[in-house]
């Protein structure tokens, strides 16, 4: 299986919130992940999300001690998102 590192970006393939953008929180075992993304999934209460259903991002914020010392909050989250999510729509110029 594939292994996800704390702080990687991934988007989910599959279910309710497909195409949504999370941080890998820690890795449960060889099938399972903890997901967070500040909003709807904080991380007081991460998404435990397949593998299989996720897409992985070369991208990827090192949170390890911070997750160790529990730093880690929800505003940190958010900001690691917005500097890591893909830009894929340019807006058009006008003339």
């Amino acid at each position: 299986m594939v292994e996800l590192k704390p702080g990687q970006l991934v988007r989910s393939l599959a279910g309710r919130d497909k195409n949504a953008h999370y941080l890998v929180l820690r890795e449960i075992d060889d099938k399972y992940v903890y997901l967070v993304n500040g909003r709807n999934r904080p991380v007081s209460r991460p998404k435990k999300k397949n593998k299989i259903h996720l897409q992985q991002y070369e991208r990827r914020i090192d949170i390890e001690e911070l997750v160790k010392s529990g730093k880690l909050n929800d505003q940190k989250v958010i900001e690691y998102l917005k500097e890591l999510v893909p830009v894929t729509e340019v807006p058009e110029e006008e003339d």
